[in-house]
């Protein structure tokens, strides 16, 4: 197929230059057979020719970042222009004389939402910022004139939005400098192109994305393309002609005619990124589980099926390939078939197939099962267990597929499903409540339900002992709070442990020690029950079975997974520790989990091994195989414990010895194009299967499926296949539908170094200038320029003449010699005041967001102390997570006894701590602890001493959004600044694809009592709406902040103190008798 899906279009005299495949593609204006430009190792994006249709410049993320480049039109070797280390970029355009070249880009912000526009000559050198603040994209008129985007960039992602930073269109008409905002229709518009005397502009105020123009005035709009099934996507503009994307497809636009014609584009390629290729099952571990006489083990990876046994031999994969997935791998009850997941007929079906050989895949349910989230199989019979997102437990027969439905839960998902071990019973984990969940047994023919523990907090991970007795799982339980130490407060950090119920009542405690001869402490025997021994048969009294759980001895901690075998049970504890701020890696990696034995007979508890993930136990009661990573380990789970100290690392290399499984041998075979289909279908379901309504909120689900699914033999790459998926789920007109991660070619990763300082080019020195070295935490260098280190001395104003020996011109500026310079030493040379020279050896920054972070909260803050003779204090919340949660309370600690408070959720990300926060703020004064030395004490403590007025702006978000109504909800205060976000859908992103791609479902949607549904897709009205201009940014203002602060001065004017006179202290004197 010689079409391709393509996309940033770009025109200039008789050129057409367009991306696809990663790639720029050139082809005559008319359309044709086009030709490629590029051959990247990342992504190409944003094309824009020169006016004279010979330049081409556009952005490239070859060596990590998005870096724009310049190279000749009809092709050449690209020229690397700028050295941003950012993280969104694309180009805006040419100056009309072809020397320079604009884009936007976000290199000098904290905050990773806003761009800003930039201009840098075509010959290369420093970037120049053009001061106008947020913007997404700018268009030049006649005599300085010039046009800004604001917000959006790409309405087809979310279509149909409307909430608070939906697109604005600011213009300067008399090229004066001073912009006003166009009064557009309420429509998301963008990309405003300056075409004689009207602005065009993209929007969807009629319900899909078309081309637009008004008068200058914001008059006179009209429609001039007419699209009705896919939204038009990054126009761009010569002055004559527009050209844009839609559904994959190129259209131009004449401006003379007000016509649009399709421009019909073929590509031939090899399409090299389509190419079958292999990879090891480590790659992408998913499922594993050891055969029932543990010789073999099944796998999942990447949706494939794998038998392999452990150690010899060879490797059997099951299945279709990528055409299907395989899901939730178990192993039948005969040891000679596996049960599992697929969704090979389009929607998943349980299936069961040999694991030996060829052999037919036999689906056993044929109707809608859900989305299975957990299988086990019956250890002696043909009955499959599985709970779904529906939060049911079923059960089916593989004989005949009839479904039976044994349970659910209205607070969550049923999970942790353990059948026993003579298949009559179920163990799994029920949610009577929200945030509670309870052990359930169910019987397996009968259906009958018992509660085998009472609703304390959260109990899980159910494991039957194999004698019988005994039925363990892990529970938080245990309220032992610990003290914070930075505030008045308590928490359980280290909540669950071990638990242990007795099946029976004349079941003893398997922690009293049994009489035993002294000669048996050091013989103790493991031998295997023999053959012909009968099998046990599961007998339970559940009258007063929750009166006969037992907690084993040990510490709280955080322990998760729990498997028996005789006479031990093994399980996994994982650190406690602090997630670092704005470190989003901490919380996807907890750490590694320590695997531990309790033994019954030795009544102790042992090591087994360390760094270990995940863990699972085979039907034989013996083979243990646990994860550490992308690592796979046999053991034997009733060997010898080694003694206190004893434990040894295992050796690195696999093989028996050792008990490494060796997963090279399992090789995944990647077809990418059928991968693509089966991930965007899944894609496709999990949205019908969790959307927040069943009626998809009156969306044709099943046509915007065939719409899409029309554009897949397009795809050549996976960005490609994101960009459909994130189109595709930008029907549902609803926040939170993301897509991200998965597997992409990976570019070369040269990180840029950063030295946390303002620098520009002086050419009396020959050399960049230090303007400003940002401050922000000594003790934390991430967070602290490299210039500050102590003992350098390197102060502002000096110049920096040469790095690694190699010396800076106006066309070498610094950021070109610390290209993978990132977190390595390097040194620079430079020159004071008296032209005297000297070397400083620094280690620069991987990134300086965090440091700019600091110094914006600290330069507000001074401000609002400053404004107010340290009366009022001011905090930031950068976002609803841990770094907020730490970012507040560092301000609030600090703040919060001043006679005012400013908090400013300006940027919130969003989150899940609101309440918490909202919590603290609310507290009421209500009285004084008074010593007789020292300042009184408020109750309750940490209490807000004042008034507070809150700021927010458009770019606070999903919890950002639900603060600042609930805010306003609370009346904590006046609310100032600019319509919310808009996005207040939950999700719970535990989906993944075959590749890894993490997709979300908007699964949860928030209503409150004065506005019902209506924040989503519309945000949150300030009480004083406040903006800030393009040229209020160039002036350096705030006004939202100095409305604040006006309303502070204002709201202190008429305060009533709530700190009354304390001089007046009781007198009680010895009373005399009259």
């Amino acid at each position: 197929m010689d079409q391709g899906y393509y996309r940033y279009p770009t025109i200039a005299q008789d050129r057409l230059v367009f991306v696809c495949e990663d790639d720029l593609w050139s082809v005559p204006s008319a359309g044709g057979d086009a030709v490629r430009l590029t051959v990247s190792f990342g992504a190409c994006s944003y094309p824009r020719l020169s006016p004279d249709g010979e330049s081409l410049a556009f952005f490239s993320n070859d060596d990590g970042n998005p870096e724009l480049y310049v190279m000749p039109a009809q092709g050449g070797e690209p020229r690397r222009l700028t050295f941003l280390g950012a993280t969104l970029a694309w180009t805006a355009g040419w100056s009309a004389d072809g020397n320079d070249i604009y884009f936007l880009a976000n290199p000098a912000t904290w905050y990773e939402g806003e761009t800003r526009a930039f201009s840098i000559a075509k010959e290369g050198g420093t970037p120049r910022e053009l001061d106008l603040g947020h913007a997404r994209s700018l268009s030049f008129g006649t005599r300085n004139r010039m046009a800004i985007g604001r917000n959006a960039a790409d309405p087809a992602r979310w279509k149909r939005y409307r909430g608070g930073t939906a697109g604005e269109v600011w213009i300067d008409a008399r090229g004066a400098g001073r912009f006003a905002r166009l009064a557009l229709p309420n429509g998301n518009p963008c990309w405003p192109m300056w075409i004689g005397e009207r602005i065009f502009f993209l929007a969807d105020h009629e319900g899909i994305g078309n081309i637009y123009s008004v008068a200058l005035d914001g008059s006179d709009v009209r429609r001039h393309s007419h699209e009705s099934e896919y939204y038009v996507r990054f126009p761009s503009t010569d002055g004559a002609r527009i050209v844009y994307g839609a559904g994959a497809q190129i259209r131009c636009y004449d401006v003379a005619s007000d016509s649009v014609r399709n421009v019909e584009i073929a590509t031939k390629s090899a399409t090299p990124q389509t190419v079958r290729r292999f990879e090891d099952a480590a790659e992408s571990l998913d499922q594993f589980v050891p055969h029932p006489d543990g010789t073999q083990l099944a796998l999942d990876a990447r949706g494939q099926q794998f038998t392999m046994p452990l150690f010899e031999g060879a490797v059997t994969r099951h299945g279709t390939g990528s055409v299907a997935r395989i899901r939730l791998t178990q192993w039948f009850h005969d040891g000679k078939h596996l049960a599992f997941v697929t969704d090979q007929s389009g929607y998943e079906q349980i299936a069961i197939c040999p694991s030996e050989g060829p052999g037919d895949v036999k689906l056993v349910t044929k109707g809608d099962i859900g989305r299975v989230t957990d299988l086990v199989c019956s250890p002696n019979g043909s009955v499959i267990l599985f709970a779904n997102h529906r939060h049911e437990l079923c059960a089916v027969d593989a004989d005949d597929g009839k479904v039976r439905i044994l349970d659910r839960s209205d607070a969550h998902r049923i999970e942790d499903l353990a059948f026993s071990p003579d298949g009559r019973y179920v163990a799994y984990v029920w949610y009577p409540a929200y945030g509670t969940s309870i052990i359930r047994i169910a019987k397996v023919r009968s259906g009958k339900i018992y509660d085998v523990t009472s609703p304390v907090r959260v109990d899980e991970s159910p494991a039957w002992d194999p004698e019988g007795n005994y039925l363990y799982f892990v529970s938080t339980r245990d309220f032992n709070p610990v003290y914070d130490a930075l505030q008045f407060d308590l928490s359980f950090p280290q909540a669950s442990r071990p638990f242990v119920v007795t099946l029976r009542a004349d079941v003893p405690s398997p922690f009293v020690p049994k009489p035993k001869p002294i000669h048996q402490d050091h013989e103790r025997s493991r031998e295997q029950p023999k053959e012909d021994k009968k099998p046990v048969r599961i007998e339970i009294e559940f009258e007063g079975i929750a009166g006969r759980v037992l907690g084993f001895p040990l510490d709280e901690g955080d322990y998760r997974d729990i498997v028996a075998a005789r006479e031990r049970v093994l399980f996994t504890r994982f650190p406690v520790k602090g997630i670092k701020p704005a470190r989003r890696e901490d919380l996807e990696n907890d750490g590694h989990g320590t695997l531990l034995a309790y033994d019954f007979e030795q009544q102790r508890l042992a090591t087994i091994a360390n760094e270990c993930d995940d863990i699972r136990l085979g039907r034989d009661g013996r083979t243990l195989i646990y994860r550490s990573l992308n690592r796979l380990r046999a053991i034997d789970a009733v060997a010898e414990l080694p003694e206190e100290g004893d434990e040894q690392k295992p050796p690195v290399e696999t093989g028996r010895r050792s008990g490494w499984i060796d997963l090279e041998r399992a090789s995944v075979e990647i077809v990418p194009r059928d991968e693509w289909a089966q991930m965007y279908r899944e894609a496709w379901r999990m949205q019908s299967e969790n959307f927040w309504v069943a009626d998809m909120s009156d969306v044709d689900w099943d046509r915007v499926f065939d719409r899409y699914a029309a554009l897949l033999p397009r795809l050549r790459t996976r960005g490609e296949l994101s960009d459909l998926i994130w189109e595709m789920q930008g029907e549902l007109g609803t926040s939170h539908a993301y897509e991200s991660g998965g597997d992409y070619r990976e570019p070369r990763q040269y990180q840029l170094g950063f030295l946390g300082a303002d620098l520009r080019w002086d050419d009396g020195c020959q050399g960049y200038r230090i303007d400003r070295i940002y401050r922000g935490d000594s003790w934390n260098r991430d967070v602290d320029s490299p210039l500050a280190e102590p003992g350098q001395n390197v102060a502002e104003g000096e110049c920096i003449v040469a790095i690694g020996g190699k010396r800076l011109s106006c066309d070498v500026p610094p950021e070109r010699l610390l290209v993978n310079a990132s977190e390595r030493m390097v040194s620079l040379t430079l020159r004071d005041k008296k032209r005297h020279e000297r070397t400083v050896l620094v280690k620069p920054l991987a990134s300086e967001a965090a440091l700019r972070y600091r110094a914006w909260v600290d330069a507000n803050r001074r401000l609002v102390h400053e404004r107010t003779r340290e009366n009022v204090g001011y905090l930031h919340i950068p976002d609803m997570g841990p770094w907020g949660f730490s970012e507040f309370h560092r301000g609030y600690l600090s703040e919060f006894d001043r006679k005012g408070l400013i908090v400013d959720v300006r940027y919130n990300r969003g989150g899940h701590v609101s309440p918490l926060l909202l919590e603290k703020l609310a507290r009421k004064r209500v009285g004084y602890d008074v010593p007789r030395y020292g300042a009184p004490v408020p109750y309750p403590p940490e209490s807000v001493g004042g008034p507070i007025v809150a700021l927010t702006n458009q770019f606070a978000g999903s919890d950002g959004d639900i603060f600042s109504h609930c805010f306003k909800l609370y009346k904590l205060g006046p609310l100032v600044g600019k319509r919310t976000w808009g996005g207040v859908i939950g999700i719970d992103p535990y989906h993944h694809l075959v590749d890894g791609t993490v997709t979300t479902q908007p699964e949860f949607s928030f209503w409150f009592v004065d506005a019902g549904w209506g924040v989503e897709n519309y945000g949150t009205d300030p009480d004083y709406d406040i903006d800030i201009a393009p040229h209020d940014y160039r002036k350096g203002r705030d006004p939202q902040l100095e409305r604040a602060l006006e309303l502070m001065d204002r709201a202190l004017k008429g305060y009533v103190a709530e700190r009354p006179d304390l001089s007046t202290r009781p007198s009680l004197p010895l009373p005399s008798l009259v």
